[in-house]
């Protein structure tokens, strides 16, 4: 490999723009065309770095400020992107995606084949679904029945949403925690096998899925609670789901094979509708598998919340797709015709006041008005309060306060039971793992003073209070990431299990500590691992230093898991910079929906 290009890996390694990985992706690609250009192989190592940053595509034309100014100090890279476009389309490891080759350029942008892959056929996907819709009116008809035999007053956008899922092969509903999302589809399961018994044809296999298992568990109950107030008779009532899967689960994720299922284009899944929760958090590769396996004939519809933090691998689905059906204004969204129908935003919250509060605080957060932010911040507001983010945590006296009378009712529980079910009603969110305000340190401080105050016995890892996270999917055990339990004595020996809700059979599950898979404490934890929960109270501890993961959507997503109360601690100025940054993924998916590509 070239000199100056080992130099430039190693200065980017070291200041931690490239990972180690990055170099050896690019030694690959130097064995493949020993006469690559320098330039082609660094930009090749930023290409396959951006995937861990969430990108789909390194686009070169919009290099962050940190990356630009790297890459300034690399002797053979351009002070413009043009060369590099002009090497990189010259060069033997670059095609057009027409036949396969390790980078794809297309326009500005540059993929590693894969992802180029995924992005061209699930654009393909959209464009074939999104085009097509039934006649509306007997869903119409039949949805006014079924809203005033249940006395429940829905909004137009909630009335249009489900309409719009009933009647077209695809549906993208986006809106925030309290907006009805979960009456949508409540109402939307009843509409469509109402319809299938007014035609005589059998009622729809319907599948519920979402990203993990903590979602889909929480679909399912929500489900079980409301099925009961639908005004359907029994048979249509029988025919309506009552579980809920995760998606890797639903598409038949195989361990030897653990980027193919064993459902695809193919071999589809078997049903005519599917359903998927917090599709905000589904990454590119995985939803293009999804709609791969939805078959041609079938409804799809995706529910999630543009606003929040995107997945944890690369895309931001729900943002790209609002913005291609012109849910925000912009001028590229403006001819986007393929997704005007198919998308509903749901703006009114039927959980938060608007102009108070955590609705008045979200709506600030949402448009980047700082200075309203903080003014609702001033006190005035006991339900939204803001204290310094006092470090080190053992001098912070209002979060030590804020710790014990939020856990005290769960640690006075009477049995694991009632345990669980006050769980819930308190949170500590970070924005980081690690660091003196990271998750670690504040699980720490939280098992510390809760101790001080009585509440725990922590001589060792195991005892009595210790709520627990599954960090890892364990089907056997029907355990998945993100799960909550507690440690507490069962009543029968005293003996400390870890107990968890089984949420089919709405009872307690009870397991040794050995039987468990990895996992963790969890008083605290990150506002991403937070995604798609609620609690009571919300005590949010930001990092008193700039940090480029504090971003509106990390804000927005934090604020809004409360649905009583917020208590922030961290300085005015980093929340005016965490409101001021957005987060923003490179991806030609919206380009492609636009524009043809």
């Amino acid at each position: 490999m070239d000199t100056l290009l080992s130099a430039a890996l190693h200065e980017l390694i070291a200041a931690e723009h490239l990972a180690p990985v990055d170099r050896y992706f690019a030694q690959s690609l130097a064995r493949l065309d020993p006469q690559a250009a320098p330039a082609v192989l660094l930009a090749a190592a930023l290409a396959r770095r951006a995937i861990d940053h969430g990108h789909v595509c390194l686009d070169l034309l919009r290099l962050d400020q940190g990356m630009a100014a790297a890459l300034a100090t690399v002797p053979f890279w351009p002070s413009e992107p043009i060369p590099v476009l002009a090497a990189l389309a010259a060069s033997s490891l670059v095609g057009d995606g027409s036949t396969p080759t390790p980078l794809v350029l297309a326009g500005s942008r540059l993929y590693l084949f894969r992802y180029w892959h995924y992005e061209a056929r699930l654009a393909a996907a959209i464009r074939l679904r999104a085009g097509t819709a039934l006649p509306a009116e007997e869903a119409a008809a039949v949805l006014e029945r079924l809203l005033a035999g249940s006395h429940i007053t829905a909004s137009p956008a909630q009335r249009r949403a489900v309409i719009m899922a009933a009647t077209r092969r695809l549906a993208v509903i986006s809106g925030g925690p309290g907006t009805g999302k979960t009456t949508i589809v409540l109402y939307l399961l009843a509409l469509i096998q109402e319809l299938a018994k007014a035609s005589g044809r059998d009622f729809a296999r319907i599948l519920l899925l979402a990203p993990t298992g903590k979602a889909a568990a929480r679909l399912a109950q929500s489900m079980q609670e409301r099925l009961a107030l639908l005004p359907v008779d029994e048979a249509v009532r029988a025919a309506l789901p009552r579980e809920a899967a995760t998606i890797h689960r639903a598409l038949g994720y195989q361990r030897r094979t653990p980027t193919t299922f064993r459902h695809g284009l193919d071999n589809p899944l078997p049903a005519e509708v599917v359903i998927v929760d917090e599709a905000s958090m589904v990454d590119l590769a995985l939803m293009s598998k999804l709609f791969s396996a939805v078959a041609s004939e079938a409804r799809l519809v995706l529910l999630g919340d543009k606003d929040q933090l995107a997945s944890v691998e690369a895309g931001s689905l729900m943002g790209d797709l609002c913005l291609a059906a012109g849910i925000e204004a912009t001028a590229e969204a403006a001819a986007a015709a393929v997704l005007a129908g198919s998308v509903v935003q749901l703006d009114e919250s039927f959980r938060f006041a608007a102009g108070q509060g955590i609705g008045a605080l979200v709506r600030q957060i949402k448009a980047g008005d700082s200075e309203a932010m903080l003014a609702q911040l001033d006190g005035s507001h006991p339900e939204v309060v803001l204290h310094p983010a006092t470090l080190p945590l053992a001098g912070n006296d209002r979060l030590r306060k804020a710790v014990v009378e939020g856990y005290r009712a769960y640690l006075a529980a009477a049995n694991a039971d009632e345990a669980l079910a006050r769980l819930n009603g308190f949170r500590v969110l970070c924005a980081h793992r690690r660091g003196p305000a990271g998750v670690r340190a504040v699980n720490e401080f939280c098992v510390r003073v809760l101790a001080e105050a009585g509440w725990l016995q922590p001589q060792e890892e195991w005892y009595q209070g210790r709520p627990l996270m599954i960090t890892a999917n364990n089907y056997s055990l029907q355990l998945f990431n993100g799960d909550l339990g507690v440690v507490w004595p069962d009543p029968a020996d005293g003996t400390l299990r870890a107990w968890f809700s089984d949420q089919a059979g709405g009872r307690l599950r009870a397991l040794p500590a050995g039987r468990l898979p990895a996992h963790e404490t969890a008083f605290a934890m990150t506002v991403h691992k937070s995604q798609g929960s609620e609690f009571e109270r919300v005590a949010v501890v930001l990092p008193d230093e700039p940090s480029p993961v504090l971003t509106r959507e990390l804000l927005y997503t934090a604020v809004s898991r409360a649905r009583k109360a917020v208590t922030l601690f961290g300085a005015p100025e980093i929340l005016r910079q965490a409101v001021a940054r957005r987060v923003v993924r490179d991806s030609g998916l919206r380009q492609r929906l636009t524009a043809g590509e």
